[in-house]
């Protein structure tokens, strides 16, 4: 991930520049928009909060086939969604430069010929998605404006990047819906979960020991390769499921993540001890379709900055996230019952989307993290779950 990064910021920096010419040639009109191309590569949580974009550019195309270009480790998850007319994806996963090169050259050229009138690049500030929008060629071309980063000014229309709005609410911006309206938990498209999907969850719930009628909890103390220093402690995370298991009669605590994932999940468990009761680690055990599944079944959800709270919270399911490095004001979760506990010192937030969203934490431990202590985070999840009259919102502590 990081090194993608970097060749973003350098080899994107000369090929923005090399691609200037392309600013010179004519336009034509917008006219009749029949074909749309999304552009969104990184983050299932970030595709999650698209999907009222997506509503918008429905009423602003009504004739046009909206078309997104992604990640291929999207693509399930996206289809999943069921808002777009078709799904593009890009493979970045590569032996080698040259051959990564080759790949994108090619994907770059199908996209010009397929005469797209509109291009709505959804990307904060990389300068790949730019010169995907420049290569494509479509009459309009909408991204951010970056007065910090230098894109090549390929877009013919930019829109400010808000950092005081939910990140929901400037997808919609840019795509020109309600003037940058509030973006409600009903605006939001959830994961479309099939039965037949249910009933595989049912066969490995049974299979892990999960089986039964009792409050069903899933915990994640992963969060994306991008920032791993939004995870919340592990011992922390284990005296929680402790104490969620002794104060909810015959819970289940299910932990998930990726299959990378799954010796740093199996840690809490092993911290836990034989007192946590029925409980199992389900990292990499889950497709995306069986983790939407597994969410939309939970009674609670307790989770660091991540794509799966963005997905349960969209699914209706009672939702604590866990907010340290990155702001609530950007990412709280947007649900019916959802919280977002931060309590940040005065060096919080340092990650932010001008900066890639690479965080160096210059006090050598995350104490943004450590400032939410157990004790706030249980009170938070035993309200959602006994439904106290909590409404949705964020939970900031001074520090």
């Amino acid at each position: 991930m990081q090194r993608l990064q970097r060749a973003d910021q350098r080899l994107g920096l000369v090929a923005c520049a090399l691609l200037q010419p392309l600013r010179l040639l004519p336009r034509g009109r917008a006219r009749d928009v029949e074909r749309v191309l999304l552009v969104k590569f990184w983050g299932i949580g970030s595709l999650q909060l698209l999907t009222p974009a997506v509503q918008s550019l429905r009423r602003r195309h009504p004739n046009a086939r909206l078309e997104l270009l992604t990640l291929r480790q999207n693509g399930e998850f996206v289809r999943g969604l069921g808002v777009f007319d078709e799904v593009l994806e890009l493979d970045v996963d590569s032996s080698g430069w040259l051959r990564l090169f080759g790949r994108i050259t090619r994907a770059l050229w199908r996209l010009r010929r397929r005469g797209y009138g509109a291009v709505y690049d959804f990307e904060f500030f990389t300068r790949f998605s730019a010169i995907v929008t420049a290569v494509v060629g479509a009459p309009l071309r909408v991204g951010f404006e970056s007065p910090r980063i230098w894109r090549g000014r390929f877009h013919t229309a930019t829109v400010p990047f808000n950092r005081y709005w939910h990140v929901a609410r400037n997808f919609r911006c840019l795509a020109g819906g309600e003037n940058g309206r509030a973006v409600e938990p009903e605006d939001l498209t959830p994961l479309t979960v099939s039965d037949t999907t249910r009933e595989r969850l049912d066969a490995l719930l049974s299979e892990e020991g999960l089986g039964g009628a009792g409050p069903l909890i899933v915990l994640n103390p992963n969060a994306g390769a991008l920032s791993l220093e939004r995870r919340w402690p592990t011992a922390n995370f284990a005296d929680l499921a402790r104490r969620l298991a002794r104060e909810l009669p015959g819970a289940r605590v299910a932990l998930i993540g990726s299959r990378g994932e799954r010796d740093y999940t199996g840690e809490i468990l092993a911290q836990a001890g034989e007192g946590l009761g029925a409980a199992a680690n389900l990292a990499g055990r889950l497709d995306v379709a069986e983790l939407g599944a597994l969410l939309e079944r939970a009674d609670l959800f307790v989770g660091n900055d991540s794509g799966p709270m963005h997905l349960a919270a969209a699914l209706g399911t009672p939702t604590v996230g866990l907010f340290g490095p990155e702001t609530p004001v950007m990412y709280e979760p947007i649900g019916t019952r959802t919280r977002a506990l931060y309590r940040p010192p005065a060096c919080s937030p340092c990650i932010n989307v001008h900066d890639n969203k690479l965080s160096a934490c210059w006090r050598g431990r995350p104490e943004c993290l450590l400032n939410l202590g157990v004790d706030l985070v249980e009170a938070a999840a035993l309200n959602l779950i006994r439904d106290d009259g909590v409404r949705s919102g964020r939970v900031e502590v001074e520090a």
